[in-house]
């Protein structure tokens, strides 16, 4: 019983310095970094495999994402930063609608376009770092990517 209280007064009395982090070998450290990418792309492997065109209401779920997590991280004391995503939620919303009309393979291209589209809206968001985690937004740029090229790829199968 003595033995939680005894460490705690040694780790309060005796304070040290951290020690420095380990070097890491640079590509051990990029793998460190890039680690969401390589989520991404295992999450995405099935779809290479099996190729399959999204529903255009998956358009929805794009800045949805990106809304909650700014909203739940207070990103919107700009209000530029707010508009921009409000814009985007119009421009993904209205390409749903759109391929919801269109004919089955206008609407899969649509639907392929919109993914990689917003693979370039999370590269934007990854490189100022703003609205979500950087680590947030390589790993849709990624699974984006990913969505979109296999959506195309079964639109161009069939």
């Amino acid at each position: 019983l003595l033995m939680v209280p005894a460490m705690l007064l040694v780790a309060l009395r005796h304070r040290h310095t951290s020690a420095a982090p380990p070097r890491r070998h640079p590509v051990a450290a990029a793998v460190a970094r890039g680690w969401p990418a390589g989520l991404a792309l295992l999450m995405t492997v099935d779809m290479w495999f099996a190729p399959t065109v999204f529903a255009p209401w998956t358009l929805l779920v794009l800045p949805a994402g990106y809304l909650l997590i700014g909203t739940w991280r207070r990103q919107w004391g700009d209000r530029r930063a707010l508009a921009a995503q409000l814009a985007g939620a119009a421009g993904w919303g209205g390409l749903a609608v759109v391929a919801t009309v269109a004919s089955a393979d206008v609407a899969g291209v649509l639907v392929g376009v919109g993914w990689l589209v917003h693979a370039a809206w999370d590269a934007w968001y990854h490189r100022t770092g703003t609205v979500v985690p950087r680590g947030y937004a390589l790993w849709c740029a990624v699974f984006d990517v990913a969505v979109g090229f296999t959506t195309l790829l079964a639109v161009l199968s069939r």
